[in-house]
């Protein structure tokens, strides 16, 4: 028997892909709570005028860069977005992963933000999965 197939899972906000999206990531980002109709239109008119964030492109290059200098796996999942946690997860257990480091990359330690992104890891981590967050 093998020992522990070992990954890197980096976690960030995540962002909508087009100002279309608004709508549904903003749905996440208040956890289904209602949005005023008129905060709705200024956020998608925010993103209309930058077209997208460049959030999960550049969690990306991070994971890529991140997986080329340790030759380990690294995977991304957003709590707000595409690619979810939980469909990280799922991906990480379909690779035979069970022994994940998980970094979040939000700026600041909360509760309400790093404590989020660990109670959402969690809830989707499968059993015989060892996370070091």
């Amino acid at each position: 028997m093998s020992g522990p197939k070992s990954a890197i899972l980096l976690l960030a906000h995540g962002s909508p892909d087009s100002p279309a999206d608004v709508p549904e990531f903003m749905k996440h980002v208040t956890g289904g709570r209602q949005v005023p109709d008129s905060v709705m239109k200024e956020v998608t008119h925010r993103y209309s005028l930058i077209g997208k964030s460049p959030l999960t492109e550049i969690t990306t290059q991070q994971a890529e860069a991140l997986q080329a200098r340790l030759g380990l796996p690294v995977y991304v999942g957003m709590r707000n977005w595409k690619p979810f946690i939980g469909e990280a997860v799922h991906e990480m257990v379909s690779h035979g992963i069970n022994k994940v480091v998980a970094i979040c990359l939000a700026p600041q330690n909360s509760s309400t933000s790093v404590g989020l992104y660990n109670k959402v890891l969690g809830e989707a981590s499968k059993p015989g999965m060892a996370v070091q967050f």
